[in-house]
């Protein structure tokens, strides 16, 4: 199982994945563990932006680094890192639907795009979720498509039920603007994320006591949450 973190604040993003690799054996039912080293992150410069990936890693020659590869060296042929995220969805979707699966589950992938995009005379982050999962379970597909995550994880107290995308944004933007931290792991942070936040708090609380400095904190929780994956 892969694991992702994410940090999200108005100015920086920090990112955190494992980086084991499994390939499945239909024909013994076994699981080999085929790479652990290599990062399942990739750096796109272009949009301030990373790209973190779960599920299905390789099937024959071609694998999901280096697909996320080439479109990162690709991403100065899109002006805006939504329009990124759907030129990713369009071409995995063009190499998926190329491929036969024995197994159809098996072609379930999932990638995190967190970066910046220019609203006004500002930048403020996203978290593109890249999927065809069709729920937090795994076990059913959808058809491959975008959906925009930070709005999604603000507190209630923080919505109103905005509906259109700018109002969203401006609700995002405000909780950036009061010192708030998002916090999306996996595809799943309903999840996951009460225990980061619990994590996240006693970092705090050492901070505020002044046992740790601030910046000690935030790195020891990365290397915290990246050793447990």
């Amino acid at each position: 199982m892969t694991a992702i973190s994410a940090l999200i604040s108005k100015k920086w993003i920090a990112a955190a994945s494992d980086s084991l690799v499994t390939e499945f054996h239909p024909e013994t039912n076994e699981i080999s563990h085929i790479d652990f080293r290599r990062s399942k992150i990739v750096p796109i410069r272009k949009f301030k932006a990373a790209a973190a990936y779960w599920s299905l890693a390789k099937i024959g020659k071609w694998n999901t680094y280096d697909f996320l590869k080439t479109m990162a060296r690709n991403a100065y042929n899109y002006d805006t890192i939504e329009e990124f995220a759907n030129g990713i969805k369009l071409m995995l979707k063009e190499k998926l639907d190329g491929i036969t699966f024995r197994t159809p589950i098996h072609q379930g992938i999932g990638i995190h795009l967190i970066g910046y995009e220019i609203h006004g005379d500002t930048l403020v982050p996203e978290l593109f979720l890249i999927s065809n999962f069709a729920n937090p379970s795994y076990e059913t597909l959808k058809e491959l498509d975008v959906t925009r995550n930070l709005y999604g994880t603000l507190h209630e107290n923080f919505r109103n039920n905005e509906e259109s995308n700018e109002e969203r944004r401006n609700k995002v933007i405000e909780f950036l603007d009061q010192g708030g931290i998002f916090r999306f792991n996996n595809g799943d942070p309903l999840l996951f994320n009460p225990a980061a936040n619990a994590i996240h708090m006693m970092f705090n609380s050492a901070i505020s006591r002044n046992v740790i400095r601030e910046e000690e904190g935030f790195v020891n929780y990365m290397k915290l949450v990246s050793s447990h994956m």
